[in-house]
């Protein structure tokens, strides 16, 4: 996930997200060190999807967040194949005429040959009634085709008047192409974050060609789970 950053727009994934926004597992309880905050948690996916791309087929995921005044940082790491996923990402949050935005950047590592290492920049905008996330200036390099691609990766999401449901929308521009909806529900149950996204992908998605399985064309749900502490 890689995962996008918070659609809080505070700290990440992503996600995020999208699935990430369920498998960072909702909202942290800071610890307060010398006017740091420190977060942390854990997650578990039925199926791990980023931006309507199949990933896993199930996932146990960690991440960690630190923020001091508008700045934060943090990583988030995840089981794939035999090896792991982590990401990487810092920015600060701002208000542009009253509307709470976020800048910043975030880094995809793998071990094990899963996906090829890449960096973007990230930006968003929380409007009441929809958030807007943009990713950009990023390159990917598929490990099974070694083929480099530019993108830019767009989002906006809609949270359902008088539910607990969001829509997105997500579409890849640039060298990549293809675009996806998803329809997300998110609840806690004795503090534990459940979540479940019903989505499905574009039959143009060249983003999916450079995964295992080439999951274009699909609709795709996932069940997931989350603790912060």
């Amino acid at each position: 996930m890689k995962k996008l950053l918070k659609s809080s727009l505070s700290v990440a994934m992503a996600a995020l997200m999208s699935l990430s926004m369920f498998a960072h597992a909702g909202e942290a309880v800071a610890d307060d060190h010398g006017g740091m905050s420190v977060s942390y948690n854990i997650g578990y996916m039925s199926e791990y999807w980023y931006r309507g791309v199949f990933q896993e087929k199930s996932a146990v995921s960690f991440g960690a967040d630190a923020e001091m005044g508008s700045f934060y940082i943090g990583t988030w790491m995840a089981d794939v194949a035999e090896g792991i996923e982590m990401d990487v990402y810092a920015g600060f949050n701002f208000e542009l005429m009253g509307f709470p935005m976020y800048l910043g950047a975030t880094g995809y590592y793998y071990s094990d040959n899963f996906d090829g290492d890449y960096e973007e920049m990230n930006t968003g905008i929380d409007l009441g009634f929809a958030s807007i996330d943009y990713a950009f200036a990023g390159t990917f390099e598929a490990l099974t085709t070694g083929v480099e691609s530019d993108y830019e990766h767009f989002t906006i999401t809609v949270p359902l008047p008088m539910t607990a449901f969001d829509f997105t929308y997500g579409t890849f521009q640039d060298e990549l192409t293809g675009h996806y909806y998803e329809l997300s529900y998110g609840t806690v149950v004795s503090g534990v974050d459940v979540g479940l996204v019903i989505g499905r992908n574009s039959d143009d998605s060249t983003a999916s060609d450079y995964y295992t399985g080439n999951e274009a064309d699909t609709t795709y749900a996932t069940f997931s789970l989350g603790y912060s502490f």
